[in-house]
């Protein structure tokens, strides 16, 4: 082959291999890439993902670190979580359906965490937890099975957690309900005039206090003096039929049978007037005294003039006043004139309220029931009422709840009787009132700090009983718990915890959340 035939074939095979170098110098920075994503899953798998620390990359690192247990932070030979055998745990008691909790101290007293003997509540803490609604624990969760360790009891402090120990106190559970303090009904008097007339005096004014037929005003009735007119008239009349038909008998066959059946229908028709006309100033009030059918007409009308009226209230009048039409208005029970719309001079209509008396010594508390509440009131309970400002406080007991929910409000009514001596409470007062489900001298007490909730459960950790003893673990037991009421900063425990044992407070939901922590991570050494 010549020399102008390899020419051609060099040129080519020195453009492909420009070409190749250029596409290679392109890959080599993706490759590098790869190769280097490639060591770092490698590394990051031998090495479970952790960064190692500053003294690991220099090759200093403790010793010591190989022995510790990173799940529940204490050293892994003292963690008795994961080595049970060094504080090996109770044999399980299960859920207790009675309390609501889980290894329930209520019923088994030997988990107490107390030196010597375990004292019980003093009260039936069963009927307690069942008398109302209250928060349930899950009979499913597990992390009462969990305990709290710490490496030293410094590290406790230094945590920022305190403890307090679980007293007994007083205790009152109540329902509280709106509601204002009113007078009863039946100790409260609206009086009008029984008959239409003009105001001839007044005796009574408001504030003043009243008698049990105490005369309070006077209406000039004239209906009043008639009726007392035909009520002479038919004694007088009484009398006249009488002595004619005695006369009539008297004569014997000289009358006829006629005559004497008249003369007796006269009589009857005479006694049939008195008794209407007796009827009429009965209902206007008047007690009628006895009469005598040979009494005259001037000593029945000295007698009637001012029936009703004591000698007392007469003397008091004046001349213009002192007729044969006064109508008294009286009081029906003690009391105090509560209001009086009353004038001397004015009409006084039989639909128009003149004088307002009260009985001030009972008073009616009306509450106002919540209809979540409604099912746990009943007669007989006590109530404790105290008004908006504060300033005013009764006690009373029920007497009566209505049979059914305002259908506008979705409230239940119930009124409870209170005594009020003196009158120092007043009518209308709005305020709340107490309603007392049940009360405790010695219920078991902790602080509230010390509680502590998941979503479906409530719990305290308590202080293992030999905490302070040397080589000891230094653990806290997690405790489901079933909660009473408050009072002040503490809250009642009904089942979990007993008098004596001593509890989480302050930095509690430390604990909670190392609890967490450690169940997280136990979760995921399980999966893998």
């Amino acid at each position: 082959m010549n020399t102008n035939e390899q020419r051609p074939k060099k040129a080519a095979q020195d453009c492909r291999r420009t070409f190749c170098w250029k596409n290679f110098r392109r890959v080599i920075p993706n490759l590098a890439v790869f190769l280097l994503l490639g060591g770092i899953i490698y590394a990051g798998h031998i090495t479970g993902w952790k960064m190692p620390s500053f003294s690991e990359l220099t090759g200093n690192a403790r010793q010591t670190d190989s022995l510790w247990c990173g799940d529940h932070l204490v050293p892994e030979p003292e963690c008795v979580e994961c080595q049970p055998e060094l504080l090996p745990k109770n044999e399980p008691f299960g859920f207790c359906n009675n309390h609501g909790v889980a290894e329930c101290v209520n019923d088994h007293p030997e988990l107490a965490q107390v030196i010597g003997t375990p004292q019980l509540p003093k009260y039936n803490t069963v009927e307690a937890v069942s008398l109302i609604t209250r928060s349930e624990n899950s009979s499913r969760d597990t992390l009462h099975t969990k305990r709290v360790q710490f490496a030293t009891a410094e590290a406790v402090l230094k945590a920022g957690i305190a403890v307090d120990i679980a007293g007994e106190g007083p205790v009152t559970e109540v329902i509280t309900a709106n509601g204002e303090l009113t007078f009863d009904p039946y100790s409260v008097a609206m009086l009008s005039s029984k008959a239409q007339g003009t105001v001839a005096a007044v005796l009574k004014h408001i504030g003043d206090n009243v008698k049990t037929g105490e005369v309070l005003a006077l209406i000039d009735a004239s209906q009043v003096g008639q009726l007392k007119s035909e009520l002479i008239k038919n004694i007088v009349q009484i009398h006249i039929q009488k002595d004619n038909l005695q006369r009539l008998k008297a004569a014997g066959k000289a009358v006829s049978e006629q005559e004497l059946i008249q003369g007796g229908a006269a009589v009857d028709q005479a006694e049939v007037a008195l008794i209407s006309t007796k009827q009429l100033l009965a209902n206007l009030g008047f007690t009628l005294p006895e009469f005598q059918e040979t009494d005259k007409p001037a000593v029945l009308s000295g007698r009637l003039q001012y029936l009703g009226i004591p000698e007392s209230v007469v003397q008091q009048l004046p001349p213009t006043a002192k007729n044969a039409n006064l109508l008294p208005i009286i009081a029906p029970f003690d009391g105090v004139v509560a209001a009086s719309d009353i004038v001397l001079g004015t009409l006084a209509d039989t639909t128009k309220t003149l004088i307002t008396v009260c009985d001030p010594q009972q008073l009616w508390m009306m509450l106002n029931i919540r209809q979540e509440d409604a099912p746990y009131v009943h007669v007989g309970q006590q109530v404790h009422f105290t008004s908006d400002n504060g300033s005013q406080k009764a006690s009373g007991t029920i007497s009566w709840v209505a049979p059914s929910v305002d259908e506008k409000t979705r409230t239940l009514q119930t009124r409870a009787e209170v005594a009020n001596p003196g009158g120092k409470l007043r009518n209308h007062i709005f305020g709340s009132g107490r309603i007392v489900l049940r009360e405790e001298s010695q219920a078991v007490l902790v602080p509230q700090e010390a509680v502590q909730a998941t979503a479906d459960s409530q719990f305290v950790f308590v202080r293992d009983k030999d905490f302070f003893k040397e080589n000891h673990p230094k653990i806290f037991y997690v405790r489901q718990v079933r909660l009473g009421t408050k009072s002040g900063r503490s809250i009642e425990i009904l089942a979990g915890v007993l008098p004596g044992e001593v509890v989480a407070t302050k930095g509690s939901n430390v604990l909670l959340a190392h609890l967490l922590r450690s169940n997280l991570g136990a979760g995921c050494c399980a999966e893998h």
